[in-house]
């Protein structure tokens, strides 16, 4: 019997085995809640689709059956409260296991879905809110997530506001879909019609909206099928707050597809013991973290726990450092499987077992895209030669899994994707075989602790400061972060650079924004190098 997967994917191996490519084939009203959620549902409905646990020990099994049925309530009280197709639900659910229902019932409607941080100031909120025209919002309870919300949906005017549980200002989801019916007509969709919108933070201004398709989620089988290997009755785990792209790409969509069961974890700070005894007790096959994540558990010991079931530790969304890997392998028997990917384009490269796996590299370039490391003279390096990572469209058309583009900013996605060629802005060099060696961000990006950062964000955040005539953020290299947030700092006339200015600036920028932007130091300069056309010279000393 074919895997179920082959209904949408064919895959093409060579004389040893190894994947060379593959096609799509789906029909153009593809959805993946009706094809495979219910499909899943009607075939297999006594197979475990996910497993969630929190902190306090509650756990929740839900069956392809279960997911099947409670998307089907969820989509059916959404499109109840005035929600269709091309409206946007905003939803902060941390890892609750409600996000990954929530999301297969608005794609379901055709409702874009767009995940955010549960962490995020209100001020991020309402940009969101307003930037989506959101039409409803859907929050956790921990922290003040709701306050926020709550806020921010005030002054953004929207409508619909849903919490899981009761919440001063919100609807109970839970108790509102236990009243709907498990039963809906399909809602026509068409596979290139966008339903999932996540903001990521840019070069420029303030975080863009990238726009993925019905198709996306076909796209991500490669990286979970391969990389993460995922495979029927696997059972995997990975990292990742539900508000970032990262979520899709390694505990969502390729693995139900491949028939896999998700593990979730659902903490409020990273409790590396805890994550070891759950890996230990529910027999985890695979599993996929950020380095930060890896050092906490070898920290913690994993060679102290029972991993043996777990086969596969996949690695990414920061910068590997050197001596990981080693320590990993010594402590698993198992050796890290690192890969390159973007929010707007999903996995690109990755070391796995079937394609090989080179000390150094982020991976080979997968079969997915058509990808050349671009030179400054518009000519594609060679193996040894450094240039831009770029994909190019596929028989002129944009490649599935490539992002539609960025919301209501053509000129952004112009820059970004011009029909022929996208642009990552980062360099790389690629050797023979095709394996990539990254070599870092061409416009300043700071990644730390797996998220993306923007530079001018955060400086803009400082420049309100009364004291701060200009500043240049920045991300320096960090055993632990990846990358920590430092900012230097011009002062104007009259403010003297002391210790106790020093500590109020960062206060003022910390208390203004989320966790992860946090700033970890601060330096007085007497300028910031700016170029001939007055733009912030980074990655540069300042006198």
């Amino acid at each position: 019997m074919a895997a179920f997967f082959t209904n949408f994917i064919r895959e093409y191996f060579d004389a040893q085995g190894r994947l060379t490519h593959y096609d799509y084939v789906y029909e153009n009203n593809f959805n993946y809640g009706y094809d495979v959620t219910d499909a899943l549902g009607a075939q297999y409905p006594e197979r475990l689709a996910l497993l969630w646990r929190n902190e306090q020990g509650e756990e929740v099994q839900l069956t392809f059956r279960d997911i099947q049925r409670l998307s089907t309530q969820t989509a059916n009280l959404l499109q109840s409260r005035g929600l269709r197709k091309g409206d946007v639900l905003l939803s902060a659910l941390r890892c609750h296991w409600e996000h990954w229902i929530v999301s297969v019932a608005a794609h379901k409607l055709g409702v874009i879905l767009a995940p955010v941080y549960y962490r995020l100031t209100e001020e991020d909120l309402y940009y969101r809110m307003v930037k989506a025209k959101a039409k409803a919002v859907l929050c956790c309870q921990e922290g003040e997530c709701p306050a926020h919300m709550a806020a921010a949906a005030d002054r953004a005017g929207v409508p619909l506001r849903l919490s899981l549980g009761s919440a001063e200002g919100f609807e109970d989801f839970h108790a509102l879909i236990e009243q709907q019916p498990d039963t809906m007509e399909r809602v026509e969709t068409q596979a290139e019609e966008p339903i999932l919108l996540y903001f990521t933070s840019g070069t420029t201004g303030e975080p863009k909206g990238v726009l993925h398709d019905h198709a996306y989620t076909l796209s991500n089988h490669c990286g979970g099928g391969y990389m993460q290997d995922v495979h029927d009755g696997s059972r995997h785990f990975a990292t990742g707050d539900t508000g970032w792209e990262i979520v899709a790409g390694t505990k969502f969509y390729c693995h139900w597809l491949r028939l896999g069961t998700l593990l979730i974890y659902d903490y409020d700070r990273f409790p590396p013991e805890k994550i070891l005894d759950f890996l230990q007790d529910v027999q985890a096959t695979s599993m996929m973290a950020q380095p930060t994540v890896y050092r906490m558990l070898t920290e913690a010991g994993m060679d102290k726990y029972d991993l043996s079931s777990i086969d596969c530790f996949a690695v990414g969304g920061e910068k590997l450092p050197p001596d990981l890997p080693e320590v990993v392998e010594a402590q698993t028997g198992q050796p890290l499987y690192e890969g390159y990917a973007q929010s707007e384009a999903g996995l690109i490269a990755a070391n796995t077992k079937n394609m090989g796996r080179k000390k150094g590299s982020v991976g080979k370039i997968l079969p997915k895209y058509h990808v050349e490391l671009l030179k400054d003279d518009g000519s594609f390096a060679q193996a040894g030669e450094p240039g831009e990572i770029v994909l190019l469209s596929q028989d002129g058309k944009r490649p599935v899994g490539l992002t539609m583009g960025y919301l209501d900013d053509p000129e952004g996605t112009a820059a970004l994707w011009d029909g022929k060629v996208f642009h990552t802005s980062d360099e790389a060099v690629k050797d023979e075989e095709g394996f990539l060696y990254y070599r870092g961000r061409m416009d300043g990006m700071i990644k730390t602790k797996g998220y993306r950062v923007s530079p001018v964000e955060l400086e803009g955040i400082l420049s309100q400061h009364p004291a701060v005539r200009d500043c240049l953020v920045e991300g320096l290299p960090d055993r632990d972060l990846g990358e920590r947030i430092e900012a230097q700092v011009a002062l104007r006339r009259g403010f003297l650079p002391t210790a106790a200015l020093k500590e109020e600036i960062i206060d003022f920028h910390n208390q203004r924004c989320a966790g992860f932007k946090k700033l970890r130091g601060l330096t007085f300069v007497n300028a910031i190098a700016r170029n001939a056309n007055g733009k912030v010279v980074r990655r540069k000393a300042n006198p």
